[in-house]
């Protein structure tokens, strides 16, 4: 995955989680005006008998409206309520999907950091060698030329080995 590729993901997770945000304020909301609704629906079927006979028939019919109208109006929110618990868990599991496509994007990234790492340290270690040897053999130079000689000829071939390796992983 490009870091191109990477980053639409993230923007596309962002916009997700806004969305998701926005359906959960929506959800509070809704569930708010249902309280409200069951509280009203609750006080007045909580009144005393008494309180009912003040009304004249009349004008209890409008109140079996209001209760009616109110009832109308709680199960109206709760369905639309329930859309959006649906239209939210829908969002949820699509973001749960894009970020477990990322944390595996992003622990690829860190294993191919640690692999090139290693064989960077391999590399160093070798050319440390490869140096320590050059200061072996030009310490020996005037003592001994043929050691000297062989020394370099396999100095060459290490940093040769350790050169074609850098450009095979590379590659």
């Amino acid at each position: 995955m490009t870091l191109d590729d990477r980053n639409a993901l993230q923007e596309v997770v962002r916009y997700l989680r806004c969305q998701a945000d926005t359906l959960q304020t929506q959800i509070e909301e809704e569930l708010e005006v249902i309280k409200e609704a069951q509280l009203h629906l609750q006080t007045i079927e909580n009144l005393e008998p008494e309180d009912r006979k003040i009304f004249s028939p009349r004008s209890m019919d409008v109140y079996k409206e209001k209760i009616q109208m109110t009832r109308t109006e709680k199960s109206f929110h709760e369905d639309r309520n329930k859309v959006l618990l649906e239209r939210k868990a829908v969002l949820d599991n699509q973001i749960t999907k894009l970020e477990t496509v990322l944390q595996h994007q992003q622990r690829e990234i860190s294993a191919e950091k640690k692999r090139i790492q290693k064989q960077f340290q391999v590399f160093w270690k070798k050319l440390e060698e490869i140096i320590s040897r050059i200061e072996k053999s030009s310490a020996s130079i005037d003592r001994n030329p043929i050691q000297a000689r062989q020394d370099f000829a396999i100095i060459a071939k290490t940093l040769q080995e350790a050169v074609e390796n850098m450009k095979k992983n590379a590659g």
